[in-house]
This record gives C-alpha cells, sequence and structure tokens, in this order.
C-alpha cells in the first residue's frame, strides 16, 4: 500500500494541480486534473479495496461498514456504496496515522458515517 505522499507525488508528476482545499473525508489536499477536481487519495484507496475485493471477495477495511447495508433502505445505492468506501478508506487513514488526535477525530467521522448507514 503506497502512502499519501507517494499517491499525491504521482498525480503531480502526472501534471495535476495541488490546489488549496482539503478533501472533507481524508484531509489529504484536492488535485485538480483535465478540468476535475479530485481527492487522488481517496481515489487510490477506493482503487485499493476493489483490488481487494476482487482478489480476496471482501475488501479489508470495508467488512464492517458493509455489515448494515439490509437495515438502511433509506439511502440510495450509490449514496449508501459512496459511504462504506469513504468509511473504508478513513479506517485504512486511521491505521496509520501517529498522531493520537487526528485517530480520535478520524474515529469521529467513521463514528458519524456508521451511525448514516445504520
Amino acid at each position: 500500500m503506497k502512502s499519501d505522499d507517494e499517491i499525491m507525488a504521482e498525480h503531480l508528476l502526472q501534471g495535476a494541480r495541488m490546489l488549496a482545499r482539503a478533501c472533507p473525508a481524508c484531509g489529504c489536499p484536492l488535485f485538480e486534473q483535465k478540468g476535475e477536481t479530485t481527492c487522488v487519495v481517496c481515489a487510490a484507496r477506493q482503487e485499493e479495496a476493489r483490488a481487494g475485493e476482487a482478489s480476496s471477495g471482501e475488501a479489508p477495511g470495508a467488512a464492517p461498514a458493509a455489515a448494515p447495508s439490509p437495515a438502511s433502505p433509506a439511502l440510495p445505492g450509490s449514496l449508501e456504496a459512496e459511504l462504506v468506501a469513504t468509511l473504508a478508506c478513513l479506517l485504512e487513514r486511521i491505521r496509520d496515522e501517529p498522531d493520537p488526535q487526528r485517530c480520535r477525530a478520524l474515529m469521529r467521522c467513521v463514528r458519524t458515517g456508521w451511525k448514516l448507514l445504520g
């Protein structure tokens, strides 16, 4: 798994422009490439999760977040899938986060997302 810095460096080398705004999900800077603004870190984490699902049948960080799916018919499928992917991204960041205060803030975000799913 690549670090956030490695992911961002790759996109800078590919010509993407780092913006002053931060991703609301992970806190990393947003990037603009070919007129599209995205969080390259969340996108890379989601791609890793999809690759993990394809090879092992399930993403390592997404298993706990996927459990409430049947109990939440109020969320549209695409919104629910995006929320699950965001939770997986947040869980990955928490696993690698050395700062306890940032870890606590990320855990609050996970708790909020979990409540939205449930």
